[in-house]
């Protein structure tokens, strides 16, 4: 049975085993996806190409990769909503199987994302329904 403690918060022990932690990671004693690190946004560069034959490859892979969209025809639009943005990638593979996109709607974040969400429901709204599940940041998948 695992040994369960409750420690003392205090500001410097904390930097102190976030500091340890950076050092830990660094000398590769604990790989790098083993620690959530959400601060870093980043936008790849447009997708370009060296010449007509990388063209159609890429053309082929797109292709290869087409589903359709498995929302079509439902009586519902569904959406998943999560508290945190760290947890998206993670609810966005259990709801790719089923077509269903998921957003990050906590914290201070601006209100675009929640504008969009209601243009979503707004344009959907004269053929079906509109769905949004919200999420805990401690949501267990059972």
């Amino acid at each position: 049975m695992p040994q369960v403690a409750v420690l003392a918060f205090s500001m410097g022990t904390c930097a102190r085993d976030l500091r340890r932690a950076g050092r830990t990671r660094r000398s590769g004693r604990i790989g790098w996806e083993a620690i959530r690190d959400d601060t870093q946004v980043a936008v790849q560069a447009p997708q370009s190409f060296t010449g007509p034959p990388d063209f159609w490859t890429a053309v082929k892979a797109a292709a290869d990769g087409y589903r359709a969209d498995r929302q079509a025809g439902q009586p519902v639009r569904l959406e998943l909503w999560c508290e945190t943005a760290g947890m998206v990638p993670q609810l966005a593979r259990l709801g790719s199987g089923f077509g269903i996109a998921c957003f990050s709607g906590g914290g201070f974040d601006g209100l675009v994302g929640k504008h969009n969400a209601a243009q979503r429901a707004v344009a959907g709204a004269g053929e079906r329904g509109f769905c949004t599940w919200f999420s805990r940041a401690s949501l267990r998948v059972v």
